[in-house]
């Protein structure tokens, strides 16, 4: 799973746009969920994608879900996004 920030709405159909230009090739391809973070004066509304890959490649650090929670710190946002999906 990758938080990637973005100002604004990206549509489903520049994603592929967007994983070519990081050199991911991608099997499959859809929006998981759509979620809302409210912070005392800013709402983030969030869409969430799964995406599977056909090649890691070496630009990327890839790690498990496991590494994420134990081994890299998350904003509160993205820790209820996968709290949510346990």
């Amino acid at each position: 799973m990758n938080f990637q920030m973005s100002y604004g709405e990206i549509s489903e159909e520049e994603i592929p746009k967007i994983l070519e230009q990081w050199q991911i090739q991608f099997k499959n391809l859809h929006i998981k969920k759509h979620a809302k973070h409210i912070f005392t004066h800013i709402e983030w509304n969030m869409v969430v994608y799964e995406i599977e890959v056909k090649n890691k490649n070496e630009i990327w650090t890839w790690i498990t879900e496991k590494q994420m929670e134990k081994e890299y710190p998350l904003p509160t946002a993205f820790k209820k996004l996968l709290a949510k999906e346990k």
